[in-house]
């Protein structure tokens, strides 16, 4: 079964397409967004159709529907750490997100992408932790 899509997911100022002949139009979110909008909203962005007509190949400005598997916190890991290598791991994540990103990321106020949560593995492998673990939590959402 389909998923209905939900307007009030995207992003304000979302750049949405108006290209319904494009052959991904209907498993793109930029389109899915374009169909969706209601009529109480007066002002929206949209992709210059003149520069679409001039796009070759894979259009560079496609999203999929796909949804992704976003991490949220990792107190959790952090907990099961022995003192000196949970030090060493959050200097290193410090340094890789800068300290207040560390801080909301951490606490799971900012979502980890797919490719964040490969960066805090290969963190965690470089400091020494051997087992793979889990984030605090792991949330469905488009990767807008």
């Amino acid at each position: 079964m389909k998923e209905k899509f939900d307007f009030s997911e995207v992003p304000y100022q979302y750049s949405m397409c108006l290209n319904r002949q494009c052959p991904k139009a209907d498993i793109c979110l930029r389109q899915l967004a374009e169909q969706s909008i209601p009529e109480k909203v007066e002002h929206w962005t949209i992709i210059s159709p003149k520069r679409l007509t001039t796009t070759k190949g894979d259009c560079p400005y496609y999203r999929s529907n796909i949804k992704a598997s976003y991490a949220k916190g990792f107190i959790g890991i952090l907990e099961s750490l022995p003192h000196k290598q949970m030090e060493n791991v959050i200097i290193h994540l410090m340094s890789f997100f800068s300290r207040r990103t560390y801080y909301r990321v951490r606490k799971g106020e900012r979502l980890l992408s797919p490719a964040e949560q490969q960066q805090v593995l290969n963190v965690l492998k470089y400091c020494g932790v051997l087992q793979p673990p889990k984030f605090d939590e792991y949330i469905e959402a488009y990767d807008w």
